[in-house]
């Protein structure tokens, strides 16, 4: 027996054989498609990331305190000022 039709449009595997000899054709149903289920499972997924809180924003930028701020005139102060050293 030869394979002559596969099917899955319906979401399930179904095929259909055929005897060369004698012309007898039987077919199975081998289950639910695999599109069928990684679609479906595709489906839960967005889903439940719908139903997910959000993330929470990254922190906000940290506030330089005026005296740092001073510090900055030079790139070479505004880096010791990064370091915590330019005090």
């Amino acid at each position: 027996m030869r394979m002559t039709e596969k099917d899955t449009s319906s979401g399930r595997d179904i095929r259909e054989y055929l005897c060369d000899s004698c012309g007898h054709s039987d077919w199975e149903d081998n289950g639910t498609a695999l599109w069928q289920i990684l679609h479906d499972d595709r489906v839960e997924f967005l889903a439940a990331q719908a139903n997910r809180p959000p993330v929470d924003a990254p922190d906000a930028p940290v506030a330089i305190p005026e005296a740092e701020r001073a510090l900055a005139g030079t790139a070479w102060k505004r880096f010791l000022a990064w370091l915590g050293k330019g005090k």
